[in-house]
């Protein structure tokens, strides 16, 4: 195994031509895709919250060790049309978010909060033969971190060094990514993601106008929620839906989309036409409520992502760019986030482990958007496209 102190730290790689909007747009295609595999495989009266950058970043660090159909597989999954540009693309785009600063907010003296940072880690193996060619990409591109440790002694221990990195990642929102027993003596590399977002809104809601309000229900029960009132930036309507988006300082947007009562999951299964719509009609902004939320979810994403066509990795042969090893495949990849919303803005946090093992419309009035029924939302980065998080809140209180 080469040393790791060879390996060039990833700022002295960052080229200026580098695009991070074609990353960007990658993941929210990618995005859509995976929240609709997850939510089409849980119940309905569930609350599903994913972060498509952190699952494309921890997957896009295995992409260069694919051969073959995983390669294909892995391609096609993350949209990636040109493998060098997207790798350097996704190398520009974790500096563009961590380099965000608020501007001044519109009437308020005080610019308000924006924090997004991207932290990438490795655990590797000691002795494995890991090509260098293969970690050279991964701490180039990508930043990470690469951590020689030993599962053969204790996994769970090497579980613990991952969740410590992405505890202090996230600020503490994900304490606890990789139970007990998730690593086994055969795991010879995880590939980590922690994303951490805080963001004030541009115009935050008014704490005098949050009031008590219905939230009907799938199931057409009832509760009442805390719910935030002021005005969206931009708002629209389409087949079964209203819409409306509303800004945070340094270029990130939060949408909303609230289908039709009746009609929740037939425009959350068609939810790229349905953003792609709102995107082409958006106009002026409109009344907006958002009910206070503060959300976790967690999920194993190997059934998704297999329903998603990439089924070569994980399976023998297909991982040969990372070792001459044809025992090597994905084990399973572990996701969780957590997406607090109030008046002053967003805090949010997301982290992924790859772990890898050797084994066998016309023009309308803009209408009111009160989002007191089940709804989907996104929050997106206007500067890159990249779809920080994707969800549907069908219980605030939950």
């Amino acid at each position: 195994m080469p040393s790791l102190s060879q390996l060039v730290p990833v700022a002295e790689r960052l080229t200026s031509a580098a695009d991070p909007l074609v990353a960007g747009i990658a993941i929210s295609a990618f995005g859509i895709e995976l929240f609709e595999a997850i939510r089409s495989a849980r119940e309905p009266g569930d609350n599903v919250t994913v972060s498509p950058t952190s699952v494309a970043f921890a997957l896009a660090m295995l992409e260069p060790g694919t051969i073959d159909l995983a390669r294909t597989q892995m391609r096609k999954a993350l949209h990636i049309e040109d493998a060098p540009t997207f790798h350097a693309s996704m190398n520009a785009l974790r500096h563009s978010l961590q380099m965000r600063v608020a501007e001044e907010r519109w009437g308020d003296a005080d610019p308000g909060e924006i924090t997004v940072d991207v932290a990438n880690a490795a655990y590797l193996q000691h002795g494995y033969p890991f090509k260098a060619t293969y970690l050279d990409s991964v701490g180039t591109n990508y930043g990470a971190v690469l951590n020689e440790t030993d599962f053969t002694i204790d996994p769970d221990a090497v579980a613990h060094d991952i969740n410590d990195f992405v505890a202090e990642a996230t600020n503490g929102m994900i304490p606890h990514l990789v139970a007990d027993g998730a690593l086994t003596v055969e795991t010879v590399l995880a590939l980590v993601n922690a994303l951490y977002l805080k963001a004030s809104w541009m115009t935050p809601f008014s704490g005098t106008k949050t009031a008590d309000h219905t939230f009907t229900m799938l199931d057409d029960s009832t509760m009442n929620v805390s719910m935030m009132n002021g005005s969206g930036d931009t708002s629209g309507r389409g087949n079964g839906w209203v819409g409306a988006t509303k800004h945070y300082v340094g270029g990130l947007t939060a949408q909303f989309i609230l289908p039709d009562h009746g009609r929740f999951d037939e425009v959350a299964a068609d939810l790229d036409r349905v953003v792609a719509d709102y995107d082409a009609g958006a106009g002026d902004g409109s009344p907006l409520g958002v009910p206070r939320f503060d959300l976790r979810f967690g999920v194993e994403l190997s059934d998704v992502l297999r329903a998603l066509g990439l089924t070569a990795p994980f399976q023998g042969g297909g991982l040969l760019g990372v070792a001459d090893d044809p025992r090597l495949q994905i084990d399973r990849v572990i996701h969780q986030t957590v997406v607090s919303m109030d008046e002053e803005g967003t805090e949010a946090a997301a982290a992924t482990a790859v772990v890898i093992y050797a084994g066998m419309a016309r023009v309308v009035p803009p209408a009111p958007v009160i989002l007191d029924r089940p709804f989907l939302y996104r929050i997106l980065d206007s500067h890159t496209q990249a779809t920080l998080f994707i969800g549907q809140v069908v219980n605030p209180l939950m």
